[in-house]
């Protein structure tokens, strides 16, 4: 029997148009964030949304072209019902 899919939430939604540079520091602040402290918190306004990643995530990029219009998307996803199994040898 196929297990019943929880529908989609959207927490945040953010799109502008930036320089590169503006994208690539987005970038840098997320990935140092991550990697020191292991949670970042994004504010849009008074919408708030803390991101606590579990320590095992699937990573995706993905590069699609349409015409001369390029998209260029990175994806983080975890399940924090899952927790990290860690296999012990004795």
């Amino acid at each position: 029997m196929a297990r019943k899919r929880v529908p989609k939430e959207v927490l945040l939604d953010f799109e502008r148009k930036m320089s590169l540079t503006e994208a690539a520091t987005f970038l840098e602040t997320i990935a140092a964030k991550l990697k020191e402290e292991g949670q970042m918190n994004l504010v849009l306004g008074e919408q708030e949304v803390e991101l606590t990643p579990t320590e095992r995530v699937e990573f995706e990029i993905k590069v699609e072209r349409r015409g001369t219009k390029y998209e260029f998307e990175i994806e983080l996803e975890w399940d924090e019902s899952r927790p990290a199994q860690h296999l012990k040898i004795e």
